[in-house]
């Protein structure tokens, strides 16, 4: 076990297990409800392929200034998420689990969501969550050794990535909603539009665009501007499935900081980004780049039978003392019957 760093700050992982049959149940049930984006319900949005377990174990491994683990759910709870404090690896306290209930304290009436946009912009309701705290999808992993500087230096958050003009992004909206009144079919929620809106929203004609890594986030700044515009929050939150009218949470916190001069911005990192078994070859040597510090796997269930084993054989090498037993077994039981 790691000694912790005396500016100890928590990590928050947003997790769902979308084969679970009830969650299931409901999510088809308010998909009946709403005129849904096709990309914002599809199944693989809501798969859990054991990507949760790396995230954890890379942070056990990795991140010696993380406090506490938050793991944010729907009335669900991973498998094996209880191992790792009985196989020792980390405290009784360090993980815990967080249910949406929680976190929409006081905005019950937005439950349940299958919106991670709506998800994340509640998380500042985390009780005893520290001020700074990091985020992560459930995909994303620490690829090599962190230090909290990579997030925090100088009392300014540091933030990763590349400024982006909103004019065309902007016109390309426009051009898609005019095709909407035609077709009558939802607009799908792009990840970029997203950002590109949390900065227009905030009269800024450019962006800052960033990627899929572990985020810094301010939980004061948002809580203190959602208390003080709460129809932007309520808009926010509204909507059961990602949907064009919201903005990407985080981004829209780091151009608050900006706006007050309160970030250290910094280009664009390198990532280890698995998006299907064509970048597999690639992927499985850069866990060990000491260059490369973050990871995302995305959409493992479209890996083809041939893949999957490899990459969670690879997976469970980089992190075997820091991973479930449980899982280990399995993923071994696995690859002795293929």
């Amino acid at each position: 076990m790691q000694k912790a760093d005396s500016r100890a700050i928590d990590i928050v992982i947003a997790w769902v297990d979308g084969s679970d049959p009830q969650l299931k149940q409901k999510r088809e049930y308010y998909k009946k409800l709403e005129n849904v984006a096709s990309g914002a319900s599809a199944a693989t949005r809501f798969a859990s392929n054991d990507e949760i377990y790396y995230n954890i174990a890379s942070i056990l491994k990795y991140v010696p200034f993380c406090r506490h683990i938050y793991v944010v759910t729907d009335e669900q709870k991973p498998k094996f998420i209880d191992e790792f404090a009985k196989q020792g690896l980390c405290n009784p306290d360090k993980i815990r689990i967080i249910d949406h209930k929680t976190i929409f304290s006081g905005y019950e009436q937005f439950l349940p969501t299958f919106n991670t946009r709506s998800i994340e912009s509640m998380l500042w309701n985390i009780p005893e969550l520290s001020d700074y705290f990091i985020y992560m999808n459930d995909d994303f992993f620490f690829n090599q050794h962190s230090t909290i500087d990579d997030f925090l230096a100088a009392e300014k958050m540091v933030v990763y990535g590349f400024w982006r003009k909103n004019a065309t992004l902007l016109t390309k909206l426009k051009y898609r909603k005019f095709l909407q009144r035609y077709n009558g079919k939802p607009l799908q929620p792009k990840h970029t539009t997203a950002q590109m809106l949390s900065a227009k929203i905030l009269g800024m004609r450019k962006f800052y665009e960033i990627d899929h890594y572990p985020h810094i986030v301010d939980k004061n700044i948002l809580k203190e501007y959602f208390l003080a515009h709460p129809e932007f929050l309520i808009n926010q939150i509204n909507y059961k499935f990602r949907n064009i009218a919201q903005v990407n949470i985080i981004t829209f916190m780091n151009h608050l900081k900006i706006q007050q001069e309160e970030v250290i911005l910094k280009p664009r990192l390198v990532l280890n980004y698995l998006r299907s078994d064509r970048g597999l070859e690639d992927f499985i040597p850069k866990l060990q780049e000491e260059s490369i510090k973050y990871g995302c796997m995305q959409s493992l269930d479209e890996l083809d039978a041939d893949s999957y084993p490899l990459l969670t054989r690879a997976m469970s090498d980089k992190f075997l003392n820091y991973l479930p037993a449980s899982l280990v077994s399995a993923s071994l039981l696995s690859d002795s019957l293929d």
